[in-house]
């Protein structure tokens, strides 16, 4: 995760997330090697949503609920906020505490999200889901 200066670069962890396809050796890494001073980057907030996403796909609810929370507390400047806020709640539902999921989804709306964002949390009020 070293940059050409042998620090620490964020932009090296997103490229390592978005390319890494054993997914035990990535969740390994994310929990383990993700430095504080990497919560001020977009390029890491960009990576922990794509380690979300892969955590939808493989079921692992428990680690939505875990990075969404990180994402709600510190991860505000992201452009991906609203959609892993999303994930978040998907993930909180999947583990049948639909209470705080509706909050979460509330937050979404009251930030303002994109058609998009808007139009998936509609697809999930409207499934009941």
């Amino acid at each position: 995760m070293n940059g050409p200066s042998g620090e620490k670069d964020p932009r090296i962890f997103f490229l390592y997330v978005s390319t890494e396809e054993n997914w035990s050796q990535l969740k390994t890494k994310v929990i383990r090697e993700s430095p504080p001073n990497f919560k001020s980057s977009v390029h890491y907030w960009s990576a922990i949503y794509l380690f979300m996403e892969r955590a939808l796909v493989f079921g692992e609810s428990d680690l939505l609920i875990e990075w969404g929370k990180e994402f709600q507390k510190f991860g505000k400047q992201s452009p991906k906020y609203n959609d892993a806020l999303l994930l978040y709640g998907l993930g909180l539902m999947d583990l049948k505490n639909e209470s705080e999921a509706k909050k979460v989804f509330l937050e979404i709306e009251s930030n303002s999200p994109s058609k998009h964002v808007l139009s998936q949390l509609e697809e999930i009020k409207s499934s009941g889901k």
